[in-house]
Order: structure tokens, then sequence, then C-alpha cells
């Protein structure tokens, strides 16, 4: 069912104008990165000498196994409370957790907050949608390391950190780049209004999306250096969370459902297509995964990303919940949080949540591996988007439980209950994850070592295609 195609009346800027931009520079030539060969695994002969350990066997890749039986989040394990301190606003406080460190910090404007960043012993998060403040936090105190309180305008999206930098877009109506170390304006452009997408940062470019001063929408590439133009592309509406940079290319869905590939050097368009999309894509060698909406479900698709081609069509889901997804910007706080049952692709395994189920499923034939249900919650957006570090994913349901479940089998590794509501997606970082609340605090909890690590931002990276 195709969502309506936003029109070129948008919400009036609110104290904001298109600033006179120079003219754009030359586009910037991004060359593919080469494809590694996959070494084949190594068995020694009995008794051998061996240098080191011997690789293990690749996840997912010529591995058949029957699906385990769809069980309860707390069917291995017990949720454990946690009674956090209260601070007061801008203070952070340690406390123990299931006997291991943990912190609570509170955001002054106490808003609902978006996913927050990690980079260089640093957290960093917005202020809330109505804020006109942005936060570091210390990535293993909670204490403020920096904030500024007087942005041009108001609602920072969720961040990503890239080269000692923090790029963020506003709602209303700005991309910023703040020097990380100290929060000091490296440089600002302004937009349009609303700008409610994550922005992408790779290589010498930040990517986002915003109203074009013609009407409609554009998706464009600036120098991260200094914030000069580079291209723009038309596109038809907002993106949905943030545009996806792989490979030689920039993917991005829009909540018009149709989804686009453009050269990320030059910004020209090899395909868009209508595939009533509610998902930001995930790229995994030369296809495209997406979740989309058919009727009252939701479906995993397979794409060509040659070709624009559904190749696969995989996991057709039950789930009223299908209608939170937004089809223009007349809510623009419900686009700047959506993030949506966006799928992740590790190894030939894709791991979603959809409802109040997480998944796992051969990426290539869609055969289920192992199903968790949040129990009497199934047919609402219950669970969030899925953080993959190491050997574990991570998610958070709406009502404040955090999980960590075994990425082979679903085991339920350790369970935690908030007491606050989580939306947006976790973070994971040298042994820490951090969740983001509804009312503006930020907890992390010391979970495992420092190679428990890798999923720094929503969507893992800068790029929000994979791992940090």
């Amino acid at each position: 069912m195709t969502r309506a195609v936003v029109t070129a009346s948008l919400l009036a800027a609110i104290g904001c104008g298109q600033a006179d931009a120079p003219a754009p520079a030359a586009a910037i030539a991004v060359p593919a990165p080469p494809v590694a060969d996959v070494a084949p695994r190594l068995v020694p002969a009995p008794g051998i000498d061996l240098a080191g350990p011997v690789p293990s066997p690749v996840r997912g890749v010529g591995t058949a196994r029957p699906a385990r039986p769809a069980l309860d989040l707390v069917a291995d394990r017990a949720v454990v409370r946690i009674d956090a301190p209260e601070p007061p606003r801008g203070g952070a406080v340690a406390f123990e957790a299931d006997d291991h460190p943990a912190w609570i910090a509170r955001i002054p404007e106490s808003l609902q907050l978006p996913a927050v960043a990690y980079g260089d012993g640093r957290v960093y998060v917005s202020g809330g949608f109505q804020s006109t403040a942005f936060y570091a936090l210390d990535a293993s105190s909670g204490e403020i390391r920096w904030m500024t309180q007087n942005l041009e305008d108001n609602g920072p999206t969720a961040a990503v950190f890239d080269g000692g930098r923090v790029v963020f877009n506003t709602e209303s109506c700005t991309l910023f780049a703040l020097d990380a170390a100290t929060g000091k304006r490296l440089w600002l452009r302004r937009l349009g209004d609303p700008t409610l997408a994550q922005t992408a940062v790779a290589g010498p470019l930040v990517f986002a999306s915003h109203p074009e001063e013609t009407g409609g929408y554009a998706l464009s590439a600036y120098r991260v250096a200094d914030g000069e133009p580079v291209w723009s592309q038309p596109v038809a509406g907002e993106l949905l969370a943030a545009p996806v940079v792989a490979g030689d290319s920039v993917y991005a869905t829009t909540t018009t459902g149709i989804t686009y590939r453009v050269l990320r050097g030059s910004g020209r368009l090899v395909w868009s297509r209508e595939f009533d999309a509610t998902t930001a894509p995930w790229i995994a060698g030369n296809e495209l995964y997406v979740t989309r909406q058919v009727h009252n479900q939701e479906q995993q698709i397979v794409v060509a990303i040659d070709t624009a081609k559904v190749v696969r069509e995989q996991a057709l889901v039950d789930g009223k919940y299908v209608w939170d997804v937004p089809g223009d910007t007349n809510d623009p706080q419900a686009v700047w949080a959506f993030e949506g049952s966006r799928p992740v692709i590790d190894h030939g395994v894709r791991y979603v949540a959809m409802g109040g189920a997480i998944r796992a499923s051969d990426a290539q034939t869609g055969a289920p591996l192992w199903e968790r249900r949040y129990a009497g919650k199934l047919d609402s957006r219950s669970v969030g988007s899925v953080a993959l570090a190491g050997s574990a994913i991570v998610v958070a349901t709406r009502d404040g439980q955090l999980f960590g479940l075994d990425i082979d089998t679903g085991y339920t590794l350790w369970s935690y209950d908030l007491g606050h509501t989580v939306v947006a997606e976790p973070v994971v970082a040298r042994g820490w994850v951090y969740a983001a609340t509804t009312d503006g605090f930020v907890i992390a909890l010391h979970v495992a070592d420092d190679t428990f690590d890798g999923w720094h931002m929503f969507g893992g990276n800068a790029g929000h295609d994979g791992a940090a």
C-alpha cells in the first residue's frame, strides 16, 4: 500500500531561512573499495605446533542448522530490576547493577532523547526535540564534559562521530559540525525547515536531507571539513532515520516508501524504486535488505543493488504497528525519532526486531534460525531496532527492558529493567551499553570486557552500515 507522497507544501520555517550558499564545489570522486577474498579455514594436522589459534568458522555461511523453537525473552533468565538513583538535572550518579559498574545521567531538558553516539571516551547526546542544546558526557562516569545550549534552532538529531567531529542536524533547520573534544563549533549550514533525519559521514563528505527552496526535498553532500556544498539530488520526501553509505553509493528511504541509490562522489542517481519501504536499508555485498509494508503486514525483502529488482521476498509478519510508519512530516517529532524494523546482516545472517519479536534467519534463504518474543506484546512495536557487537545483539523494549542475546542461539546472556521508557537504539562501546530514555536520562551499564564493542551510534558507524 503506497503511502501518501509528500507535497511541496511543507511546514513553514520558524526563524530559519535558507542561507545564500556558494556555488557547489566539484564532485569528489570516491573509488569503490576493493573486495577482500575470504580465506578458507585451515585445519592443522594432528600434533602440529600452532603459531596461534585456529580461525573460527564463518558464521551463517554454508552452515545448515535446524530452527530453534520460539521462546520468550525471559525464558533463560529473569530480568534484573535496576534501582538507579535519580541525579539532579545536569548531574550523574554512579551505582552498581547486578554487581557491575553503572551510571545514570540526567540531561537538563528532561525530554525524549534519540540514540547517543560514542567516540574518544565520550558519549554525545541531543538535548531533545524541543531543545537547543547538545552534550558530551564522560563515557565512564556520565559527567558532562562540555555542552552547548545556544544552538540557532531546536531539535538536534542523533549525532554521528567521525574523525574528531560530531555532526548532526537540527529540526529547524541547520547542519552542525562540532569539535568532539571541546564542543567548539567548526561550521554550520542552514538547510531548510524541517530537517528531521540523521546525517551520515563517509570519507570527505557528510550527507543530509532537507527541503529545497523551490519545493520538494533533496539529499545533498557537503564537505565535512567546512560544510561547503558538493552535490544535491532531489528525493520524494524526508528520509526515514538516516542515509546509509556503502561502497561507492549512498542509499536512503523516504517517508513516501521510495528507496534510492545515489553515487556518493557525484550525486548521480543510479536508481529509485517504490518498495513501500518502512526503514533505512542495509547493504550486504551486492544486495540491499529493507523492510516494507504490505497492507497490515511487514515483510523483509532483498534487492539487487545493480538493478533494483526484488530478488527475494521473506519473513511476512502480521502487525497493526505498521501504521506508525511516518508517511509525511505532519508530525515532525515522530519522524525525528523513528527507526523502524531495520534489519542488520552479519556473516550471512539477518537479525531484525519486528513488532515484539527478534528473529535471526538465513539471509539467502530466509530460513528461520531462532526467534525470541516479548511476551504479550507481539502486535505492537514493543522492541526497538537491533544493535550488534561481537557475539551478541542488544535490544531495548519500549518499556525499558534491555537484553543481550547470543547471536547464534538467541540465548539471553543478560537482561535488565531500566525503569525508564526507551525508544532509541542502544549503543555498545568497550564493554558498556548506553541507553537513552524518553524522559531525558542516559543509562550506562558495564556488561562485559572491552572486546564487547563496535556499535558506536545508530547503525553502528558514521555511515550507518555496520560495526565501527
